[in-house]
């Protein structure tokens, strides 16, 4: 039989305010330009810290095997790869997108 553990409501009130002060300085990081790569970083990594915070105690991660444990790392291991990729592409890109190959194709009245 699975041992199931018991998070008290105290846990659970202090993983909802800390993530209140995670929304608000999401909030607060749209409003402070450090540049658009910064300011993409600033909110990914707000964005992770929430999300770690809800998949070890909303989804009872933290209290579960080490076999569910290591795919969850591996799954967050994997994401953090697509970001990365994703990262290195939006870095390089030229913002906005000049209008050259393809698009360039386009009747005037369809360019942006």
């Amino acid at each position: 039989m699975i041992e199931h553990h018991k998070i008290s409501k105290r846990t659970y009130y202090l993983i909802f305010a800390a993530l209140l002060v995670l929304m608000v300085m999401t909030v607060a990081a749209r409003f402070v330009n450090f540049g658009a790569t910064v300011n993409v970083l600033i909110a990914l990594t707000i964005a992770i810290a929430k999300t770690v915070l809800i998949v070890l105690y909303f989804m009872h991660v933290r209290f579960n095997s080490r076999l569910v444990q290591v795919f969850v790392g591996a799954a967050f291991l994997w994401l953090i790869i697509l970001f990365v990729l994703t990262m290195g592409d939006y870095v390089v890109r030229d913002w906005p997108p000049a209008l050259e190959g393809p698009l360039s194709m386009l009747p005037a009245f369809l360019q942006l």
